[in-house]
């Protein structure tokens, strides 16, 4: 891959641990834009890529959790309707609602991504690499939303018990 490629690449991708400060979401809702959401395949197809690098490094899998996954998808969705690609903030929320320890959230967009390619990207990148394969992390959600121009949002959010 071309430099300049790794580099555009790298710029898609971000991570973040509870500990970073995401800026708030400060779009007007006159900006907001309709989107759709990525089906629930996709979303499986990018928590099996994750479970496949965790079991390679002889870490657990994570397991879908219904109240993280609402996060996630509520981040993701808010990214698309805004064109607001950074963490967003409100993931303390996960240990209000869901209880837990830990959070964190990697997230990436781009037009055409498909699962392996996501998950591949956050490998790439040491601060994504490193949350994914945390061994804290028992639990995920996967969030994928769809804009007018084809942009799609992804955000995994993990949650320590």
């Amino acid at each position: 891959m071309s430099r300049t490629l790794r580099s555009a690449a790298a710029g898609l991708l971000t991570a973040t641990v509870l500990a970073a400060a995401p800026t708030p979401l400060t779009t007007p809702p006159a900006q907001a834009q309709s989107v759709a959401p990525l089906s629930g395949t996709y979303e499986r197809a990018v928590l099996r890529q994750v479970n496949r690098m965790r079991l390679q490094r002889g870490l657990p899998a994570l397991r879908p959790a219904r109240c993280v996954d609402r996060f996630a998808e509520s981040r993701s969705r808010r990214m698309a309707t805004y064109d607001a690609f950074r963490h967003l903030s409100g993931l303390r929320q996960v240990f209000v609602r869901c209880g837990g320890r830990m959070a964190g959230e990697n997230i990436a967009k781009g037009r055409r991504m498909p699962a392996l390619r996501a998950v591949a990207g956050w490998m790439r990148s040491p601060s994504h690499r490193s949350l994914m394969l945390d061994g804290r992390f028992r639990q995920a959600g996967v969030g994928a939303w769809r804009d007018r121009a084809g942009n799609v949002y992804l955000s995994l959010v993990l949650r320590a018990p």
